[in-house]
């Protein structure tokens, strides 16, 4: 199995029994590889989870960038983010979980300084995207970061109670939520 087929069954270990609970011989068993071959690709734990998190964040913020398309305005551009982001939440919900709950769980404080880091430079991200928006109205003084942080966390919370509750929403009302949320703050909608 490759280095990504690893990663991608220590999602599911570490979403479904945390960090604490989650062990080596659980991530290689989900990944039908030897665990010489786990620790060969990741020498701990702590570095497997650190790994993790780094090229999820990376992915993402990849991919929202190449969804990125400047000619539109920026209305249109902060919808497509918001969109793209809610869709990534929902076909990785394993990593999602990850990224919003286990973070600060029990980590080495190395790699939970270098994981706190990462997350800071994806909220950023979003902050830069976002900071254009209302540049021409009263509103271009507001926090992008803070406005990112926000986005960052009601997007979790929406998306984590769509998938509990599949019947009572979509994605598209999720979608719209954000939108209004964040056309709100900076008036540029």
């Amino acid at each position: 199995m490759s280095r990504d087929g690893i990663l991608e069954a220590a999602a599911e270990v570490f979403s479904e029994c945390g960090y604490y609970r989650a062990s080596m011989d659980q991530i290689a068993e989900r990944a039908k590889v030897a665990k010489g071959t786990l620790y060969y690709h990741f020498p701990s734990k702590a570095q497997l989870f650190k790994q993790l998190i780094t090229e999820g964040f990376r992915m993402i913020r990849e991919r929202v960038e190449g969804e990125l398309n400047r000619s539109l305005a920026e209305e249109e551009q902060i919808r497509n983010v918001i969109r793209h982001h809610i869709d990534l939440y929902l076909e990785y919900s394993s990593l999602a979980n990850i990224f919003f709950h286990e973070i600060s769980n029990g980590l080495e404080e190395e790699v939970l300084r270098e994981l706190k880091a990462e997350r800071e430079r994806y909220v950023q991200f979003l902050a830069d995207l976002l900071a254009g928006a209302g540049q021409e109205t009263e509103a271009r003084n507001i926090n992008s970061k803070l406005l990112a942080a926000g986005l960052v966390s009601m997007l979790d919370g929406l998306c984590g109670y769509y998938l509990d509750h599949r019947e009572e929403t979509t994605p598209d009302e999720i979608a719209w939520i954000l939108y209004r949320a964040v056309c709100g703050a900076t008036a540029c909608c």
